[in-house]
């Protein structure tokens, strides 16, 4: 059903109010300016299109001290509104961005192939059709999207490529899907391959290393990766019952040889610690020994080292809640005793308050389900690396 014309045609009103609303909101305006300087710089250089679509963000995703929207807001304090302007406004929260290929004009709309998620779009832009006469079919749009109704609006603003420009769109959209996996798990596909891609991958890890959790010497990380990326290519057997080297082999290709380049500061750590969960994915931990070694021992922690390395895992608001969580599940009578020392609440249990206890200290690792670490091969990545 083609979208509400009257909703496409004052979405344009809407938009220019809810940033009225934010530019003479003095709380509102204060963040906008600090959160502009970080994605901007200093002086705000960005090009006219960077700032529209910096703006378009702000209002439409950046979440305020207390964890709504501008747009949220905006609604809130406009309960005046139809109800059909209401619903498209907070739709606007879930926007979608993306390389997308046009395949058809028709009217006011296109309908558009995205190359990051591969989902196709059916779009239209409160500017009307002349907004997609440099776009014909076979042409790229770069840009953002949001839902009104059953279709997609234009928001913010729009770079193109032409049809003879597909290498360059294809490599982009790559580059956007791995630098930002979360635009990609935008269709469910490809979120299911990249679970179970993760599944695979934490089988090969604690077939190679006994568990999925180990604690090496920060100055040995890089050989025993290098040692394990060997492993996963050339001896993991894989479901279809060949290793990775045998499946390029076949297929005419280079084994792809993999190697992990770490930061300095995992290379001087004393250890670290490396965790692979079949939900969360693979990740590295400096100096997770320290907090491994009072998880099982609990007196050690009336000794400094040990009580800082505790306070810091767990007060850290970007640290993940994996290394916490599995040592605790460990032993929870031990990891009960450590965290009644360190809270000063002597009847704190891991098993009734840990979970609760996470979520206080690491809110942001709560407020989506957690997403894989692995990007599943996209036909964009596909055909960037075929060149």
């Amino acid at each position: 059903m083609p979208a509400p014309r009257r909703l496409v045609k004052r979405s344009g009103d809407l938009k220019r109010a809810v940033i009225d609303f934010a530019l003479t909101n003095r709380a509102i305006s204060r963040i906008m300016q600090r959160e502009m300087h970080k994605s901007l710089g200093r002086r705000a250089r960005g090009g006219e299109g960077e700032w529209i679509n910096f703006i378009d963000y702000f209002i439409l995703q950046h979440r305020l001290t207390d964890g709504k929207t501008v747009v949220e807001r905006f609604v809130e304090q406009h309960p005046q509104l139809p109800e059909d302007e209401r619903a498209m406004l907070l739709g606007w929260r879930e926007v979608v961005e993306g390389v997308f290929e046009v395949r058809e004009r028709r009217g006011d709309a296109i309908t558009a192939f995205n190359l990051v998620d591969e989902l196709t779009y059916r779009i239209s832009s409160n500017a009307g059709k002349a907004a997609f006469e440099p776009t014909p079919p076979g042409a790229f749009i770069l840009g953002r999207i949001v839902p009104v109704a059953d279709e997609w609006l234009v928001s913010g603003s729009m770079y193109s490529w032409p049809a003879d420009q597909h290498e360059a769109a294809h490599q982009f959209a790559a580059d956007l899907g791995l630098r930002r996996p979360k635009l990609v798990f935008r269709n469910p596909e490809k979120l299911k391959q990249a679970f179970e891609l993760q599944r695979i991958e934490c089988q090969a890890f604690r077939q190679f290393f006994g568990s999925d959790l180990v604690i090496v010497p920060g100055s040995e990380l890089q050989k025993l990766a290098d040692d394990y990326w060997r492993f996963r290519q050339h001896e993991f057997v894989l479901p279809v019952g060949k290793t990775a080297a045998e499946l390029a082999k076949e297929q005419g290709q280079k084994v792809p040889e993999l190697k992990e380049k770490f930061p300095e500061d995992l290379l001087k750590a004393e250890t670290v610690g490396i965790v692979c969960d079949d939900v969360e994915g693979m990740y590295y931990f400096r100096n997770l020994g320290t907090l491994a070694e009072v998880f099982e021992r609990p007196e050690l922690v009336k000794r400094p080292r040990y009580r800082r390395a505790v306070q810091d895992y767990l007060r850290d608001p970007d640290t993940e809640p994996l290394p916490l969580r599995r040592l605790a599940e460990q032993n929870p009578e031990h990891a009960s005793q450590v965290l009644r020392e360190v809270l000063k609440q002597p009847d704190f249990s891991w098993e009734r308050d840990g979970e609760a206890l996470l979520r206080k200290y690491k809110p942001r690792f709560y407020e989506e389900p957690p997403l894989p670490s692995v990007v599943p091969a996209s036909s964009a990545q596909a055909r960037a690396h075929s060149r």
